[in-house]
């Protein structure tokens, strides 16, 4: 969840995932794209992210957050379900499933 000091671009993320219904979540294996996209209005500009997105009921989904020029808003493009089997070994998910209270 967003708390007043959350970044634009971890702000930007919460509005899109609440719009999905997710409202708990832990990000993991994140990286910035190099790709400068708008900021929030009145903000500097920020970079394209991807990564995955773990829901507090075991969830992942791989996502790109990017700037769509036709629509003028952020999105999460593309969306897609990931097999949370599939990181099992990965560090970084299983400190995710911690921070949502998930068993390992």
């Amino acid at each position: 969840m967003t708390t007043p000091s959350a970044s634009p671009t971890r702000q930007i993320l919460d509005r899109l995932l609440r719009e999905r219904g997710i409202t708990r979540y832990a990000l993991f294996l994140v990286s910035d794209e190099g790709k400068e996209i708008p900021g929030p209005p009145g903000a500097p500009p920020m970079h394209a992210i991807s990564g995955f997105v773990l829901t507090e009921t075991g969830q992942v989904y791989g996502f790109w957050l990017d700037w769509d020029p036709t629509t003028r808003r952020h999105v999460l493009d593309p969306w897609y379900p990931a097999d949370p089997a599939a990181f099992a070994d990965d560090p970084e998910y299983r400190r995710a499933r911690q921070q949502l209270g998930l068993e390992p």
